[in-house]
């Protein structure tokens, strides 16, 4: 009854208990991908230290293997950053993430492990001029960078993969 397009499997429980390990140093999990590394998976892979990881109990290493088989390598991830992605795109919303800067995408400057930190919501439609308004308020906005650290016209418009990554620089023009 559902249209499948607007349909994606998701286990956020999954989600949750992958940052939640990767934050105690148990794993190594990229947020939103189906890679898990345990200590046990480095040292194999020739780490010698194990990527400096805790080592898992019986319990947790079964509930990683088995979230390992029964939703990583099933759906190729927790559904979690797909499910938000198909939610803005069924409401006509495009992500921008504003970063300090273009070349580490990082958010502040002492920020160097929250990369795409924050991410703003815009309509389709919407220009690198009113995300930067929105963003900085009335602050006077020098120029604004993409990727690449290419200038950006406040006139462009932002989509996926076009000026969703944006770096204001803050000063008159």
């Amino acid at each position: 009854m559902q249209d499948p397009n607007s349909i994606v499997l998701c286990s956020a429980i999954s989600e949750i208990f992958l940052r939640k390990m990767a934050k105690q140093n148990y794993i190594k999990y990229t947020e939103g991908s189906e890679f898990v590394d345990t200590r046990e998976d480095l040292i194999e892979q020739g780490d010698p230290e194990g990527g400096g990881l805790k080592e898992l109990d019986e319990k947790n290493r079964n509930r990683i293997e088995n979230l390992k088989d029964m939703v990583l390598y099933r759906f190729g991830s927790t559904g979690v950053v797909q499910v938000l992605s198909k939610a803005a795109e069924l409401l006509g919303l495009v992500p921008v993430f504003p970063v300090r800067s273009v070349s580490t995408f990082t958010t502040g400057a002492n920020d160097t492990k929250n990369v795409f930190k924050d991410c703003v919501l815009v309509k389709k439609g919407s220009t690198v001029g009113d995300v930067a308004r929105k963003i900085m308020g009335d602050a006077p906005v020098a120029y604004v960078e993409g990727v690449g650290n290419m200038r950006v016209s406040e006139d462009d418009i932002v989509s996926v993969g076009k000026h969703d990554v944006l770096s204001f620089k803050v000063g008159r023009g």
